[in-house]
C-alpha cells in the first residue's frame, strides 16, 4: 500500500471514530468545569474555570468559557462581574488562541455582548465593520428600556427607532425612521433622515454625527447614544 493510501486510511479511521485531529486534551479542572457548564450549573463551572486559571492564567479554554459563563449570568441580570471583566477574559483567550476570534462572533452564549464596540474590537473587525455591528441605544429613564436605538447597515442605510405613546389611548408604540449615511472621516458621519418624528422641534434631516468607540453623538440630539443598554433597569 502506498504512503498516500495509508494516510487516507488513517484519516478515515480518525473521522469514523469522531476524533478531531486538532483536539487538545482538557485538564482535569477544565473537564469538571465544562461538565458543570453543560449541566447549567454556573456556580460550579465558575469555580472550576477559576481553578484552571489559578494554575495557568493564560489558558485560552478557561478564559473563553468563563467569559461565556459570566455573559449568560449577565443576561439573567446576575451581576457576578462587569462587562469589562468579560472582555478581559475574551482578550486573554483570543491572544493565546486566534481561532476564538471567529468563534466568538457566532457563539450564542456570548450573544448579549455581540453588538458592543469592545466585543467586535477583540474579534479583530475593522472600524467600519465594528460600527455597523453595533446597536446604538439612547438613555433608559424608566421601565420601558432605552427611549431610542439606532442601527447602521454596511450598505449605507440606517434605521432609527423611538419609543412613544399614542395620544388617543396612551399605548406604547415604537415607530421606525429610515435614512442613509456616509463617512466624512474616520470618526465623522453624515446622516440624512428620510423623515423625522413629528415631536422633534428640529426637523433638519441632514445631521452630522461623531463616533468615539462606544459613544455616538448626533447633532440635534440632547443625549449620547451608547453601545450597551441599561438591560436590567426595569
Amino acid at each position: 500500500m502506498n504512503p498516500l493510501r495509508i494516510y487516507l486510511l488513517i484519516l478515515f479511521i480518525f473521522i469514523g471514530f469522531g476524533i478531531s485531529l486538532n483536539s487538545e486534551p482538557l485538564s482535569e479542572t477544565n473537564q469538571k468545569a465544562i461538565d458543570a457548564f453543560y449541566q447549567k450549573n454556573w456556580s460550579q463551572a465558575e469555580i472550576w474555570f477559576k481553578e484552571s486559571l489559578k494554575k495557568n492564567p493564560s489558558d485560552p479554554y478557561a478564559n473563553y468559557n468563563l467569559a461565556c459563563v459570566y455573559t449568560i449570568l449577565l443576561s439573567q441580570c446576575e451581576y457576578l462581574t462587569e462587562e469589562q471583566d468579560v472582555f478581559q477574559l475574551l482578550n486573554h483567550a483570543v491572544k493565546n488562541k486566534k481561532s476564538y476570534k471567529s468563534l466568538m462572533l457566532k457563539d450564542k452564549d456570548l450573544s448579549l455582548l455581540r453588538n458592543t464596540y469592545r466585543f467586535n474590537e477583540i474579534a479583530g473587525l475593522s472600524p467600519k465593520e465594528i460600527f455597523a455591528n453595533i446597536i446604538w441605544y439612547g438613555p433608559s429613564p424608566g421601565a420601558y428600556g432605552p427611549i431610542s436605538n439606532l442601527k447602521f447597515d454596511k450598505n449605507g442605510s440606517f434605521e432609527f427607532s423611538l419609543v412613544s405613546f399614542r395620544e388617543s389611548d396612551g399605548s406604547l408604540e415604537i415607530p421606525k425612521f429610515k435614512g442613509k449615511y456616509q463617512w466624512i472621516s474616520e470618526d465623522k458621519i453624515q446622516l440624512e433622515f428620510q423623515n423625522l418624528p413629528s415631536s422633534f422641534p428640529n426637523q433638519t434631516k441632514k445631521r452630522q454625527a461623531r463616533w468615539n468607540k462606544d459613544r455616538l453623538e448626533i447633532e440635534g440630539f440632547e443625549y449620547q447614544f451608547v453601545d450597551s443598554p441599561d438591560r436590567c433597569s426595569a
